[in-house]
């Protein structure tokens, strides 16, 4: 249900959930093109910026987290010189936080709407990335989690699925932010009558916290990496280790059953009628046991 706030003449449409009988009262209003508004309603567009004569609209795409997973959320803006319309596909946090701040506070529209629809578009864009660092703190958290488990747990399995996990939170997430530092750098130069001189500093402010995170990134999927080829060589000398007592048990019952396969024929064998014929055989057979392990014992490949 779209929600609106007014300040003076500036007024900021939010929609979390676009519907076009509605879209269709702002395009009536607005002016906004016909390929803006199946834009908005399909929602499975790349972050673009399309200029007109009254007004431009930018698709750009944020991270967000939900249940240790990070997503990626599509949000679509019509900026006027007289309004900012958003629309994107369930509640943002962030923009709740916002749109209730502006809502409730007549210093807070002072603040943030007084000095234009430009203004108000970085705020929005402004506290939207920000919520990237407290991803990268949970990034962070779970690298921790997963070094410590490395040398401590025993259930490998559940580790190997919390580094997939990891690996896929780092890739969403730089997948989302590469194409928002061409946009945010696009944006500084669109039309003036929007997006004024003295608002490229705050912009240039968001695409230096989009850099941030890109370079924080990097390290973590450096660290996730490393993490990841130590498990596996933590995997394989356990599975070496596990080979090489098979492999001794392997060789050291290999020349009993040699001798009681011998013996176990239907054939005429010497000492076959000795009276103490079995006890002779197993004291023979446990001294080869015997030696062979402390052969083995003494080559330390036990």
């Amino acid at each position: 249900m779209r929600r609106t706030v007014t300040y003076k003449e500036i007024t900021w449409h939010d929609d979390p959930d676009p519907q076009e009988k509605p879209l269709r009262v702002l395009q009536e209003q607005y002016g906004f093109h016909e390929l803006d508004i199946e834009d908005v309603l399909s929602m499975h567009e790349r972050p673009k910026i399309e200029e007109y004569p009254d007004y431009l609209f930018l698709v750009f795409h944020v991270p967000y987290l939900k249940s240790g997973r990070i997503l990626k959320e599509e949000v679509n803006v019509f900026l006027g010189s007289s309004y900012v319309a958003s629309f994107h596909q369930g509640k943002i946090a962030a923009l709740d936080r916002l749109w209730h701040s502006l809502n409730e506070s007549e210093t807070a529209r002072k603040e943030y709407m007084e000095r234009g629809t430009g203004f108000l578009l970085y705020e929005i864009m402004y506290v939207l990335f920000q919520e990237g660092f407290s991803m990268l703190d949970e990034i962070t958290t779970h690298l921790r989690r997963i070094e410590t488990a490395l040398f401590e747990s025993e259930d490998q399995v559940d580790l190997l699925r919390d580094i997939l996990t990891l690996h896929r939170n780092i890739i969403t997430m730089r997948s989302v932010l590469f194409p928002q530092r061409t946009l945010i750098a696009l944006l500084e130069h669109k039309n003036k009558k929007f997006i004024p001189d003295e608002l490229e500093l705050y912009f240039d402010d968001i695409l230096d916290a989009i850099e941030r995170q890109w370079s924080f990134l990097e390290t973590s999927k450096e660290m996730s990496e490393v993490l990841e080829q130590t498990h596996k060589t933590w995997l394989a000398h356990r599975t070496n280790a596990v080979m090489r007592i098979l492999t001794v048990f392997s060789v050291t019952l290999l020349p009993l059953n040699v001798v009681t396969g011998i013996y176990g024929m239907n054939v005429g064998l010497p000492l076959q009628e000795h009276p103490s014929m079995f006890f002779l055989l197993s004291t023979v057979l446990c001294l080869m046991m015997g030696g062979s392990l402390w052969y083995f014992w003494r080559k330390r490949w036990l």
